[in-house]
């Protein structure tokens, strides 16, 4: 059975800052964390959708006895919910219109599935277990941030193990083979890269190149794949891209039916997540191809840098319990 409430009343969040708020004490699937923010288009172009809305959230944690759990950036956040799950996400009155007010659901998932019984987060203790948000209240396209948590709770739940996913930062020294070391000890179900260079332009060099991943040095999983067909490969599961992807509106130059006078130009909606892959070592959903770094010495992956600049890896890791 499930219990659906609401864990954090709607509020005003009146200033940057960071916000800690106790979670549920019974077993934990989702923390459904809900952005209310204010269009700011009185300039158009400055219009924010959805991932722009979610980087809101300088970092979203989840603490379990002051040892974080789960730890991103919001904008990666949205991006591993579209990777990996296929979150196809949803926001309540998009439009441009300055001042109005929308709401930006963002999942937080603690398991390998929503509603899974057999991998969700543990029941814990009053105050164990905590959400810390570092917020910024206003940006480009958005102002006067309102913020509600709600939480799913699986009452009859014992779970045989939930999913630890904390970012790493690294910055390439040099282009050419660069490693990224990643945590062992645990079995891996996947990896999320993010590079600040894209795979763009006439002569596209984005930050990750050609990535492998290694197990004590021998090459596993991924042996070798260009950082732009990665991107590609949640596309082998029928995922359609993003919703909210990025894409142009060209405006004609003329006078619109209300006599109003327009001025030719675009209109960009920078979405998409040309800047992220997703390395996926659970693509059956089963374990039958997931990493199993216990009693190994060193787990990294080893990219061909086309850009020396900085990359993240969210490493996807079955805690047992």
């Amino acid at each position: 059975m499930f219990l659906h409430s609401v864990a954090v009343q709607d509020q005003l969040i009146s200033a940057d800052g960071i916000f800690t708020f106790d979670l549920a004490v019974n077993p934990l699937s989702m923390v459904l964390i809900a952005l209310r923010p204010l269009n700011d288009t009185g300039t158009l172009t400055n219009f924010a959708s959805y991932r722009n809305v979610a980087a809101a959230m300088n970092r979203a944690s989840i603490l379990y006895r002051g040892e974080s759990v789960f730890s991103m950036r919001g904008e990666d956040l949205a991006a591993l919910n579209y990777f990996r799950w296929g979150i196809q996400w949803y926001q309540g009155q998009h439009d441009d219109v300055n001042d109005e007010r929308r709401c930006v659901v963002v999942p937080i998932l603690m398991g390998r599935f929503p509603y899974s019984k057999k991998s969700c987060f543990p029941a814990s203790r009053r105050g164990e277990l905590v959400l810390e948000l570092d917020l910024d209240i206003a940006d480009t396209g958005y102002d006067g941030l309102r913020l509600s948590v709600e939480a799913v709770e699986l009452l009859d739940a014992k779970p045989s193990e939930f999913e630890k996913k904390v970012q790493i930062t690294q910055t390439w020294a040099a282009t050419g083979d660069q490693d990224f070391d990643l945590p062992p000890g645990n079995v891996c179900r996947g990896l999320l890269l993010f590079g600040t260079t894209a795979f763009g332009g006439a002569s596209p060099a984005p930050s990750w190149g050609r990535v492998k991943t290694l197990l004590d040095n021998q090459e596993v999983g991924y042996a070798a794949s260009d950082f732009e067909v990665a991107q590609g490969l949640h596309c082998l599961w029928g995922r359609q891209p993003p919703t909210y992807d990025a894409h142009k509106h060209n405006v004609p130059a003329g006078t619109d039916a209300g006599g109003g006078a327009t001025t030719a130009g675009p209109v960009d909606i920078g979405e998409g997540y040309e800047q992220y892959a997703f390395l996926d070592f659970d693509p059956t959903g089963n374990d039958e191809h997931s990493i199993d770094t216990r009693n190994k010495s060193r787990f990294h992956a080893r990219s061909t840098a086309e850009t020396a600049d900085l990359v993240r890896v969210i490493p996807i890791e079955v805690i047992k319990t």
